[in-house]
């Protein structure tokens, strides 16, 4: 038969509004030439998908829809006048159409018949699935589709695979109103068909699938169950159709049915063996039952065949769709072997970490190999190349600070060393570290300038160890964190240097300040809080009662607190609002207040009420708060804070 086009794009569309334009505009780079059509039918939208396709092309058809998708598919081809037909639908995108109208015109590849596209299904969770589908055919008269629901192709040899890739859009399903009109249409047509033959096992499996698009988790498993039992006998048709026990696996595991899917991978390697996605599903499952060893070897095998997978048999399959051959898993079995590789103190460890693709996840598996097998050097050198990339460098640092609570005194060192003589800020950390600082007052200048120390790692709190000989250029510092971080920055400094807590005793024993110096009340407030906390913990732990000098810490605590909460909020009204405050020692430190107020004035009731709202606040200072209001109420007031702390 005499061609007018070299290609027709036959598209049959439905309500596809939100998709159309998005199909449409990759295609036209091939649009433009003469020798391409555009033919569309449109089966009954109630949007603006026909208008939006003639703004396309002219070839815009009206069919009702009659339940038949091979009916209808097989209409668009009929009025296709191209050498050869590309099946196209609106939720989908072709990468590169120029791709297609260099293979279709390469005179080389004319004895082929058919062409294989690659399927790149998105899904919600930012994975995708891959399948190869026959989407290029020759317009030779015979070629058709078959089957009311999921049609086939009827097609003639030989096929031949291309990379053309085809991105499916239509399981994201952004639109939960088009979701369900698909789910309704598609899943009432494969319950009619099945109705009429029960033991068809490619209309079980579609339904399964159709179930999983629409988040029916539970039916989709029961669904594929029936699938499998239909072809359980049958060896040969196990073979023909291995996608159903891949896809069974996959909603297993899915399902937290971890045996049922582990029985079915081994099966279906058995059948299969380069069937990828049964060793990558059998390496979860596996470690779901702590077994290591099995799950170490079954990674192994999935990235062998990944590494292979396009001289794989697999790979030209049209009948299965592979789940996890998308980079994310792939990087998931490499970081997997290689840190187990690691723990072995193989060298082979090097080899998957250099494949991961998300940089992130390389330079932070590489850092723990470094350290874990010694190379110092290379951790070094890693170092130096990204120190341009912010955040690499940051997740570098990051990763060498929690690798090194691992080691031993004398490795830290050495890795202290080796990050000291750079003048950025993790190299005046190191310096500080080893005593190598020089001139601190020069060290936390440099730190309060050049960083956001709110921001910061709590590591960095080591830049403060030479807080007992720089005092004042660090409180200066101090003063300008939140009391959350200069908490953490405290509990860290007494936990690695012990003498430091003798240190910040001595300075609230010693303190005095303004009245309205509200940073210096809030440095005050945030050391008294550790130390007390400190103490608290002990006293709770040996059933004893705290010492003269702590309930003389705590004394101040309150004191500070009171002006500091003055300072920071407006009275009026406060009374009003206060147990509202997020801040929870905030509230804990006006409740106070006011409890003071009323036990002044002879107000016993009101003063306990308050107490106990101070007591929910702020739980850890409950002890020394029963000592307070002992000294504070007639013994005849009774109200246990102790008790209400611990509600």
């Amino acid at each position: 038969m005499a061609n007018e086009f070299i290609l027709s794009i036959c598209m049959m569309v439905k309500d596809e509004e939100k998709n159309i334009r998005r199909c449409l505009d990759a295609l036209r780079p091939i649009l433009e030439k003469p020798d391409i059509e555009l033919i569309i039918i449109d089966t009954g939208s109630q949007d603006r998908t026909a208008d939006i396709a003639r703004e396309y092309t002219d070839r815009v058809y009206s069919h009702p829809w009659n339940n038949q998708f091979s009916e209808m598919r097989n209409t668009s081809i009929s009025y296709a006048k191209g050498r050869y037909i590309f099946i196209l639908d609106a939720d989908e995108v072709a990468q590169d159409s120029s791709e297609l109208y260099e293979i279709i015109n390469d005179k080389r590849l004319s004895s082929y018949n058919t062409f294989l596209v690659k399927i790149k299904n998105l899904s919600s969770n930012g994975m995708h699935t891959t399948i190869n589908q026959e989407r290029v055919f020759k317009n030779d008269g015979d070629f058709h589709y078959e089957g009311a629901v999921h049609n086939q192709p009827v097609f003639k040899g030989p096929v031949l695979a291309t990379d053309i890739t085809l991105v499916h859009y239509g399981y994201l399903f952004n639109d939960n109103e088009l979701k369900e009109k698909k789910f309704i249409r598609t899943s009432t047509l494969l319950k009619e068909e099945l109705l009429k033959n029960p033991e068809n096992s490619y209309y079980r499996f579609q339904l399964a699938r159709s179930y999983l698009a629409h988040g029916d988790m539970k039916e989709a498993l029961a669904e594929i169950r029936k699938a499998y039992q239909l072809i359980s006998g049958h060896q040969e048709e196990k073979k023909s159709r291995i996608s159903i026990l891949g896809t069974y696996a996959v909603f297993c595991f899915a399902c937290n049915e971890f045996n049922e899917a582990i029985c079915i991978c081994r099966e279906g390697i058995k059948i299969k063996p380069d069937y990828l996605d049964m060793y990558y599903i059998l390496a979860m499952c596996l470690l779901h039952f702590e077994e290591k060893n099995e799950a170490l070897d079954a990674y192994i095998k999935y990235i062998d065949l990944v590494d292979r997978f396009n001289d794989l048999d697999i790979s030209f399959s049209r009948s299965v769709e592979m789940y996890y051959l998308n980079q994310n898993s792939q990087d998931d079995a490499r970081c997997y072997i290689a840190e187990e590789f690691m723990k072995q103190g193989k060298e082979e460890a090097y080899q998957y970490i250099d494949k991961i693709s998300d940089k992130k996840r390389r330079v932070i598996l590489s850092v723990k190999a470094f350290i874990e097998l010694g190379k110092l050097d290379a951790l070094k050198d890693l170092y130096m190349e990204s120190e341009k990339d912010k955040f690499i460098a940051e997740s570098i640092i990051n990763t060498i600070e929690s690798e090194k609570t691992k080691l031993t005194a004398e490795k830290k060192k050495d890795i202290e060393s080796l990050f000291c003589e750079g003048e950025d800020l993790y190299s005046l950390l190191n310096r500080v570290r080893l005593n190598k600082a020089g001139d601190n007052h020069w060290i936390t200048g440099k730190a309060l300038k050049e960083s956001d120390l709110n921001r910061l790692p709590h590591f960095y709190a080591d830049l403060f160890l030479g807080i007992d000989k720089n005092t004042r250029p660090i409180i200066s510092i101090f003063k300008k964190l939140t009391k959350t971080k200069l908490k953490q920055y405290i509990n860290i400094l007494i936990e690695g240097k012990s003498e430091l807590k003798d240190f910040f005793e001595g300075y609230l024993n010693n303190v005095s300040m303004r009245e309205d110096d509200f940073d210096g009340l809030k440095v005050c407030i945030c050391i008294a809080h550790v130390l007390l906390s400190f103490e608290a913990m002990i006293i709770k732990n040996l059933d004893d009662i705290a010492s003269e000098q702590y309930y003389s810490f705590f004394k101040q605590y309150v004191q500070f607190g009171v002006k500091y909460t003055a300072l920071l909020y407006k009275q009026e009204r406060l009374r009003l609002y206060y147990n509202t405050i997020e801040d929870q020692e905030d509230r804990f430190f006006i409740a106070i207040n006011y409890a003071l107020e009323a036990i002044d004035k002879g107000e016993y009731g009101a003063g306990i009420r308050y107490y106990r709202v101070a007591a929910r606040s702020n739980p850890i200072m409950a002890l020394y708060l029963n000592m307070y209001k002992d000294e504070l109420l007639p013994r005849q007031v009774t109200g246990d804070i102790e008790e209400e702390g611990h509600e």
